[in-house]
C-alpha cells in the first residue's frame, strides 16, 4: 500500500445547424476558395475513464489501472484517429485546436507484452495519439504540424500484468497535452503554453495530489491578417450524482478561466479561442461560458442561420452507442476582436458545423469518433476589420 501510495504521489506532476448532413452542400460550397479561416476544435478522448484511477482505493489502483489499459485498446484510437482524420479534412481545417491527447507508456518489471524480457526500467511507447492522428493525416495528404502543446497530466501507476495474482506488476503511464496542429500553407510564429496555477486537487487514500490542466497558443498570419489561436481545456465542475455542480471545482475552473482570459488579453492581435471549457452553454452548469461572452467574444455557433443546439459531448465510455447520446454543448470556437469586444457582434460572416456526431462519421467497427463531436467554423472577417 505504502509504494503504490507513494509511486502515485510522487509521478503526477504539473509541467510547464445540426443536421442530418454535417458536412453538407452549404458547407462545401462556402470552405471552396473561401479568404475564411477554417477552425476546428476536437476533444479526442482519452479512450477510457481516467479520471477513475484518481480516485480508486490504493489497494485496487493496479487492477482499475489493468481495466483501464484494456477499455483504451477497444476504444482503439488508431482507427477512431482515421474517422478524425477525414472529419478535419472535410472541415478543410488551416489550424486544429485537440484536447486529451494522449500518450500512454510502461515500464516492465517483466514480460508482459508475449515478447523478450525488456531490460530493467525499459520503457516502451505504447499509443502515441498525436503521432497516429499526423500519420492519419499525411495518409490523406493532409500535413500539420504540433505548433504548440501543454503537458497536463502526467501519472504513472502500477498496473496488474495477471488478473488473478495481481503479479507481476508493470508501470503504465499517461502524459496528457493540448495540442495546436497548423497546416503546412498556414505561417505562424510565437507558440505559447502553460498549465493554469490552481490545478484540481485529488485525494487518494488520505494522500492529495494534483491534477493540471492547461491551454497552447500560436500566432497565425492568414491572407493578410495576424490571429492569436487559443487552445484550452478547463475541468469540469457537473461531477455530482445527476450533473450537479460540485463548488470548489466549480471555483477551481472560475479561476483557470480568469488565467485564461488574462492570457488572452495579452494578445496584440484578434484572438480565436477554441476548447472544451466543461460549461454548459445553457448556463446549468457553470458561469464560465457566459464570462467569456462578457469578456468581449462571439460564439461562431451563435454567428448567422440558426444551427440548432450543437450538443458535443458526451458519448458513452465505449464509443459503441447507436446513436448519438450527446445531450450539452460545452466545446467552443469563440472569437474576439475590437469591433466584438466594443459592439458585441462579429463583422463578416461564419460558417460552423458539428463533426463526427453522425452514424455515418462512425468507424468500421462502429466506434465513435470520440466521446465528443468536433466543432468546425470558417471564419470570414469583413475587410478592415481585425
Amino acid at each position: 500500500m505504502k509504494r503504490l501510495l507513494t509511486l502515485l504521489t510522487t509521478t503526477l506532476a504539473m509541467t510547464g445547424c445540426e443536421s442530418n448532413d454535417p458536412i453538407g452542400p452549404e458547407f462545401d460550397r462556402v470552405r471552396a476558395g473561401s479568404p475564411g479561416l477554417n477552425v476546428v476544435s476536437y476533444n479526442v478522448y482519452w479512450g477510457a475513464q481516467v479520471e477513475e484511477l484518481l480516485t480508486a482505493d490504493p489497494s485496487q489502483i493496479p487492477i482499475v489501472a489493468a481495466g483501464l489499459w484494456g477499455a483504451v485498446q477497444q476504444t482503439d484510437f488508431p482507427e477512431r484517429a482515421v474517422a478524425i482524420a477525414n472529419q478535419i479534412a472535410f472541415a478543410d481545417a488551416h489550424v486544429v485546436g485537440l484536447q486529451e491527447i494522449a500518450l500512454y507508456r510502461f515500464e516492465a518489471e517483466s514480460d508482459f507484452t508475449g515478447g523478450a524480457l525488456p531490460p530493467p526500467d525499459a520503457e516502451y511507447v505504447l499509443v502515441d495519439f498525436l503521432e497516429i492522428l499526423i500519420d492519419a493525416l499525411e495518409a490523406r495528404g493532409l500535413y500539420y504540424t504540433a505548433a504548440a502543446k501543454s503537458e497536463n497530466m502526467d501519472i504513472e501507476l502500477p498496473m496488474c500484468t495477471n488478473p488473478e495474482v495481481c503479479s507481476p506488476l508493470a508501470d503504465i503511464r499517461l502524459t496528457d497535452y493540448d495540442v495546436v496542429l497548423v497546416r503546412d500553407d498556414v505561417i505562424w510564429e510565437n507558440p505559447g503554453n502553460g498549465n493554469f496555477a490552481m490545478p484540481l486537487p485529488v485525494d487518494v487514500g488520505g494522500q492529495v495530489i494534483y491534477k493540471p490542466s492547461g491551454w497552447a497558443s500560436v500566432d497565425l498570419q492568414f491572407k493578410g491578417k495576424r490571429y492569436r489561436f487559443v487552445n484550452a481545456h478547463l475541468e469540469p465542475a457537473d461531477i455530482l450524482p445527476g450533473g450537479g455542480v460540485h463548488p470548489e471545482i466549480a471555483y477551481i475552473q472560475a479561476k483557470q478561466l480568469e488565467e485564461l482570459l488574462g492570457v488572452v488579453d495579452a494578445s496584440p492581435h484578434p484572438v480565436v479561442l477554441v476548447g472544451d471549457l466543461n460549461s454548459n452553454a445553457d448556463g446549468s452548469t457553470t458561469s464560465t461560458y457566459q464570462t467569456v461572452l462578457d469578456a468581449g467574444f462571439v460564439d461562431a455557433w451563435l454567428v448567422g442561420r440558426p444551427r440548432g443546439v450543437g450538443y458535443t459531448a458526451n458519448q458513452p465510455p465505449h464509443l459503441m452507442n447507436a446513436t448519438s447520446e450527446l445531450f450539452h454543448r460545452i466545446d467552443f470556437i469563440l472569437y474576439r476582436d475590437e469591433f466584438t469586444q466594443n459592439g458585441g457582434r462579429f463583422r463578416g460572416s461564419v460558417v460552423a458545423e458539428l463533426l463526427g456526431e453522425q452514424p455515418n462519421d462512425k468507424t468500421p467497427s462502429g466506434l465513435w469518433p470520440s466521446d465528443h463531436a468536433g466543432v468546425a467554423a470558417t471564419l470570414r472577417i469583413a475587410p478592415g476589420l481585425r
